[in-house]
């Protein structure tokens, strides 16, 4: 047999094969629970169930909502866009949890800045979500309503690996709790605004296979389909004012523990007058690791030093990322509004201050001479004047997969078992913190979702 080999481009016996007969079409699920909510509200979906050889594809779903603002008060989104509504998401099925990720809308304001460039965030995440290219969401006018669409992100459904249409044939429905965050939560206001959600739904691509080619996929799986998929979850705690070093302990136990987000943010800063989803700082952190049963992850810990550029290279590696040179982010540095001196700081972003609002757009595309949008956030206390470049963006992350997996690999996974494990946050600060701040830590992990036909029928779940 030759060794040698011909390009792909000349390879003309081989070509595309139509696919299996099948059928796809959208539909619209109306929430079960009502059809009108409020801020703090719970509105449920139930994905449809014991539909024959039809399966659901997450990545082509969306949340669609008209959002009221019925007062005379306007308000502005914070960075997540429409995402800062959403507290907390759930995903269950026949009593049983499958994902349970709260603070929703701080994780997708963080992941929103790392992935998305100034480019879609003023063009197609301004019309689907709200975001705008500057460190803060689109203007709602008071008395006025608008109709986001959300692409359902950061749960298992949509983050299987490798992809896979989720089965709607099981005996029970998987069910998606959306937990509204409070208004004060999730936008920037002056006044007192009156918000309602109404005309609530999601809207579904559903693909339906021919009894022949189910019968097909049936045979070749035994009945019994696994799913692979990464998750998210949460653990809270406190940085309290004038420390120089905390440890949180943090009660993550999984068997594949592949990377930990985590996010300072200013309690003052967490009010109706001030953006309280990314308004994000350093708080004078100078290094950070995590600890598993006291051995440290990394051994020598991440520092963060003047620009913070060994921390943002680590954030990069946890999001497989660090060679990619045509991706944007929205780590800017805070926000410098006409006729305000220019903020100096440290890091990709200093600690922040309590109400980082202008009215105007940063010029783009930025540069030393007109720094609006990357100028640090200032050192100032918390108690100085506001000034708009007070708002920051720093966040961090800790890798925790091995190399084996190329860190893109689809087919295997290798993060660290923290199962039965002690798992601690540690971080130190070069000063004292100025403030109270939470610490908001984000698990992503690996799960098993399992749906034997041949047995139970329903969903069950390993981590």
């Amino acid at each position: 047999m030759s060794s040698e080999a011909m390009s792909e481009s000349l390879q003309f016996a081989s070509v595309k094969r139509r696919a299996v007969a099948s059928r796809s079409y959208r539909v619209r699920l109306p929430a079960s629970n009502g059809l009108n909510f409020a801020p703090g509200g719970t509105v449920q979906f139930d994905l449809p169930a014991n539909l024959a050889g039809t399966y659901v594809d997450m990545s082509q779903c969306y949340l669609k909502f008209k959002v009221v603002n019925s007062a005379a008060a306007a308000f502005a989104l914070d960075r997540a866009g429409a995402y800062g509504f959403v507290r907390r998401l759930q995903i269950s099925t026949a009593g049983a949890q499958i994902s349970d990720l709260d603070r929703y809308n701080v994780l997708a304001a963080a992941m929103i800045d790392q992935d998305t460039s100034l480019e879609w965030r003023g063009s197609h995440g301004k019309t689907l979500i709200g975001t705008e290219t500057s460190l803060r969401g689109e203007l709602v006018a008071q008395g006025a309503s608008r109709t986001y669409c959300l692409p359902i992100i950061l749960n298992p459904l949509a983050q299987t690996t490798p992809h896979r249409m989720i089965p709607c044939f099981s005996l029970s429905a998987l069910t998606l709790r959306w937990t509204m965050a409070d208004i004060a939560e999730a936008v920037f206001s002056a006044g007192n605004p009156v918000v309602s959600f109404t005309d609530v739904e999601m809207v579904c691509m559903l693909t339906e296979l021919s009894p022949g080619a189910q019968a097909m996929v049936d045979s070749a799986t035994g009945g019994r389909y696994d799913i692979l998929a990464t998750s998210w979850a949460y653990s809270g705690a406190t940085l309290g004012a004038a420390v120089t070093s905390s440890t949180s302990n943090l009660g993550f136990s999984y068997s594949s523990l592949e990377r930990v987000v985590f996010a300072l943010r200013p309690q003052a800063s967490q009010i109706q007058g001030a953006y309280s989803l990314g308004n994000r700082a350093t708080a004078n952190l100078s290094e950070y690791n995590l600890l598993i049963n006291s051995q440290q992850y990394p051994a020598q810990p991440i520092r963060r030093e003047d620009k913070g550029a060994e921390a943002l290279s680590e954030l990069l590696i946890s999001d497989h990322s660090l060679l990619d040179w045509r991706s944007g982010s929205g780590f800017t540095n805070g926000f410098k509004g006409a006729a305000i001196a220019n903020g100096v700081g440290i890091g990709f972003s200093m600690f922040a201050n309590i109400q980082p609002r202008v009215t105007l757009e940063p010029s783009y595309p930025f540069s030393d001479a007109n720094p609006d949008g990357t100028t640090a956030g200032d050192t100032a206390t918390l108690n100085a004047a506001v000034e708009p470049s007070d708002i920051g963006t720093f966040l961090a992350s800790i890798e925790l997969e091995s190399a084996i997996s190329n860190s893109k690999s689809s087919h295997i996974y290798s993060g660290v078992s923290t199962l039965a494990s002690t798992v601690q946050l540690v971080t130190k600060h070069s000063a004292a913190v100025p403030g109270v701040c939470s610490i908001d830590t984000f698990a992503n992990f690996t799960i098993l979702m399992s749906l034997n036909m041949r047995g139970t029928g329903v969903f069950s779940v390993s981590v």
